[in-house]
């Protein structure tokens, strides 16, 4: 009698609401559950009621999780993905772009017919992978010492008491650039697709031990997508082998994680366990799929030009300067203020930036409202805070009788950094959507990963 190990099939929107799940459990985990109710950022430019936000914020994903399992229909997918858009609106601060590729997977996926799910998946990641080398080509990121490639290099390898050599911290941009471009080639064709997959799951181990397992547990669930069944879902295997694959995903996480200096605390320990098991559940998931026999569906041409129509206007957004969050760039050192290319096309139109001042007495019941420590963030003489973010903390402080002074700031090349402008020039912060970072340095010799 042939014993057949435990598994489950998934639909591929599950996987990745799951995923976004895990995103949101490590933020909560790092933070508590007071990160739910922060609501002076809001990405999308809606400031909700600090109750309704971090309702949203800890139960639209469980709830679209669940409606899309328990009802296999239409309609279960579209009140899911429905959810997660609502979702969005109580992430503050920043729009990671692991999250904004998974919210976008999900209403792609439910949006475009069954039989093309995986290669929905399969575009995306490729449109990724290939659109992030393809942004890193820049003199910031290639040359300069603030490159992110070399600063998260050296950053990481200093954390385990290594100094890397400095032709190695040369050569790390150029290396993860060709990675990048190997591993979206091999989404190109189902015959190089698990070359593509193990460079990938390469790729995305480093990512994750230096301190972004969440974007790895994205990419990895998207990756499982483009492996799928057309016909069933993702196959979720427990064997003997998946088990010690992922102890060993577990232990790796344990060992290697690293993002501060000094020890790390047991809760900080526990959450790399947990993403490294679910990194590594993942991985096993996708090289179990076996060669995909989804990518070549009738009707497929209809996917991928939609797939490029997209990215190319995502991509001539960044260029043209009216946006930097949400392209995808993956640590690509493009800053908004910065000596980059992306300087030539920055309407005058925006974004602004303004320096506030902390006030000399904060009132204890703003500290109920705002928490101490962005407070303290973004009051710092070293950074500038996006005009949005701005206001409404200007417009709470007024509420409890105190203010920020928040003071516009424009770009000095010639000082290095952003200045606060001249008293007969200041204006007034708008509010709207965080299409930029909330807050940046302004030192341009400042390295900014955002």
């Amino acid at each position: 009698m042939t014993s057949v190990a435990p598994h489950v099939w998934l639909a591929p929107e599950a996987l990745v609401i799951a995923a976004l799940i895990v995103h949101q459990i490590d933020r909560l985990w790092a933070r508590g559950l007071s990160d739910a109710w922060e609501n002076v950022a809001p990405v999308m430019g809606v400031r909700l009621p600090r109750p309704l936000n971090a309702g949203i914020a800890v139960l639209a994903l469980p709830v679209a999780l669940a409606a899309v399992t328990a009802f296999s229909t239409d309609l279960g997918r579209i009140v899911a993905s429905c959810l997660v858009l609502l979702w969005l609106f109580s992430v503050q601060r920043r729009l990671a772009n692991h999250v904004w590729l998974g919210v976008v997977a999900v209403v792609l996926i439910v949006a475009f017919p069954v039989r093309f799910e995986a290669i929905v998946a399969r575009d995306l990641l490729a449109g990724v992978y290939l659109s992030a080398a393809l942004f890193k080509v820049n003199h910031s990121y290639l040359w300069t010492r603030n490159s992110a490639g070399r600063l998260i290099a050296d950053f990481y390898a200093r954390l385990h008491g290594v100094r890397l050599p400095v032709f190695v911290l040369t050569a790390t941009p150029f290396i993860v650039i060709l990675w990048e471009v190997a591993v979206g080639v091999g989404l190109l064709d189902s015959e190089w697709s698990h070359i593509g997959l193990f460079a990938a799951l390469a790729m995305h181990l480093v990512f994750g031990i230096s301190g972004n397992f969440t974007f790895s547990v994205v990419a990895m669930a998207l990756w499982c997508c483009a492996l799928a069944s057309p016909a069933q879902g993702v196959y979720v295997q427990f064997d003997v082998l998946a088990v010690v694959l992922v102890l060993a995903s577990v232990t790796l996480a344990v060992v290697l994680c690293r993002t501060v200096a000094g020890p790390r605390p047991p809760n900080t320990i526990a959450c790399d366990a947990f993403k490294g098991a679910v990194f590594g559940l993942l991985s096993v998931t996708a090289v179990y799929s076996g060669t995909p026999d989804a990518w070549h569906p009738p009707g497929a041409e209809m996917v991928h030009w939609a797939m490029v129509t997209g990215f190319t206007i995502n991509m001539l957004l960044v260029v043209f300067g009216l946006k930097l969050e949400w392209s995808f760039a993956m640590f690509s050192s493009l800053r908004p203020f910065g000596r980059t290319w992306l300087d030539r096309g920055l309407p005058r139109t925006g974004p602004r930036y303004f320096a506030l001042t902390l006030p000399d007495r904060v009132p204890s019941t703003l500290l109920k409202v705002v928490r101490g420590e962005f407070i303290y963030e973004v009051t710092r003489p070293t950074v500038a805070v996006h005009e949005s973010v701005a206001h409404r903390l200007e417009s709470i402080a007024r509420e409890h009788s105190t203010s920020f002074l928040p003071r516009m700031v424009r770009a000095d090349h010639e000082k290095g950094g952003l200045v606060v402008m001249d008293g007969e020039e200041q204006v007034l912060p708008r509010r709207g959507p965080l299409l930029y970072p909330a807050v940046i340095p302004r030192g341009f010799d400042r390295h900014y990963l955002g």
